[in-house]
């Protein structure tokens, strides 16, 4: 009988891991609270439970596991729930991300201590607990500062001082997407911004995912860091690149992660490489899923997965057999109710769009900055060189017309 995976989450981006998991002759689980989510559509079965609910998720697998087939392994893909994972594992005793990694991981302030223990760099840090307090490490420090939810999802709430006119009101912001009501600062550092995806496998950590973050809209939606994209392969030099990957792996080891996925947010800042955030888990944004094989040839959800089974996996699949150039956009329309989506099909005849996604439907609500990233499609392309892919994807987003109102 072919093993059974779980995948925590069944949003678009999950669907891709659940078809992966499909094509690998396993026995697919997806669960996710929304009964229409996408994810469902490759599965064997379903889980209604939420996925930033860890008992209760954790309670249906293990009723699934004991009444209707064997558990395997989890992974969450595209979710910012390893608390989630890491109670799956506990309750089954799976191979995967303990307890006290996942804790860390959802604590943004515990995370940059242990890593400041450990040795990694990290940006200068520190709790603030009032408007007050931040108004002292403004003037002591300066304003070139982010302050950010403690324990908050993705960039909601994540803010630049130096781009704020009132401390009290980004204070009170950031503090209400913080579900503990905690918030820290840390100092901006100025510099590249890489997104990295890895593979631990015995403690080693594989870096085959990294890509240069596109933040051309920064100044449009400041104080808010609102990402535009990604391009693979990355602009910076070899050795800068190498120290990004040690730096990742540095982190990882620091969080005990051993065997699993780390995603990574770095910054490099006057030649070195600071870690930012790392997230225990497979990004989002179609990165894993769509981007890193398409540029690497690395089957990294494939790679996943079977760590997730406690299977081996060949150290030398997880090197890139080539660097493809590979451009990721989104369409940010205003905020808003959507009212009418066209253009997708134009968008998809362009040369060298290799997909578009449209992920906002009609009547959904997109967002002002702040809350959450504002895009309702999202857009991949490649060609010989990094500048015809950009073309190709720009092209793309002109023949997108979502309107709101």
């Amino acid at each position: 009988m072919s093993k059974t995976l779980l995948i925590v989450s069944g949003g678009v981006e999950a669907a891709d891991a659940a078809l992966r998991a499909k094509q690998m002759g396993l026995h697919v689980v997806v669960s996710d609270i929304n009964p229409e989510a996408p994810g469902f559509a490759h599965a064997d079965s379903r889980l209604i439970a939420d996925v930033y609910g860890p008992q209760e998720t954790a309670a249906a697998a293990q009723r699934y596991s004991r009444k209707v087939r064997r558990i395997d392994g989890v992974i969450c893909v595209a979710a910012d729930a390893p608390l989630t994972t890491a109670a799956v594992c506990e309750r089954l005793a799976l191979p995967g991300l303990s307890r006290a990694s996942a804790e860390l991981a959802c604590d943004k302030l515990a995370m940059k201590r242990r890593f400041a223990e450990a040795g990694v760099p990290v940006p200068w840090f520190c709790e603030i607990e009032t408007p007050q307090a931040l108004q002292r490490v403004a003037v002591e420090r300066g304003r070139e500062l982010v302050i950010k939810p403690v324990d908050s999802r993705g960039s909601r709430g994540v803010q630049r001082i130096s781009r704020v006119e009132d401390l009290t009101r980004a204070f009170l912001l950031a503090r209400s997407h913080s579900p503990s009501e905690r918030v820290m600062v840390e100092q901006y550092l100025d510099g590249p911004q890489i997104s990295t995806e890895s593979v631990v496998v015995g403690g080693r950590c594989h870096t085959p995912g990294f890509s240069d973050r596109n933040y051309e809209y920064l100044e449009r939606y400041a104080p808010f860091f609102i990402e535009n994209g990604g391009d693979l392969p990355s602009h910076l030099a070899p050795a800068l690149q190498a120290k990004v990957k040690d730096v990742v792996a540095r982190a990882a080891a620091a969080l005990g992660v051993t065997n699993g996925t780390v995603k990574g947010d770095v910054v490099v800042h006057e030649g070195e490489a600071y870690i930012i955030e790392l997230a225990a888990r497979l990004s989002g944004g179609f990165f894993c899923t769509r981007e890193i094989p398409l540029n690497t040839g690395v089957d990294f959800v494939g790679a996943a997965i079977k760590v997730a089974l406690g299977e081996p996996v060949e150290l030398a699949d997880l090197e890139p057999q080539y660097q493809k150039p590979i451009i990721q956009r989104y369409a940010f329309p205003p905020a808003g109710r959507v009212v009418s989506i066209s253009g997708a099909d134009d968008a998809r005849k362009v040369e060298g769009v290799i997909d578009v996604v449209v992920t906002a439907k009609l009547g959904d609500v997109i967002p002002p900055a702040g809350d959450k990233r504002p895009s309702a499609a999202m857009v991949l392309a490649t060609g010989p060189a990094r500048d015809i892919a950009l073309k190709a994807a720009n092209e793309a987003l002109a023949c997108l017309r979502i309107k709101t109102a």
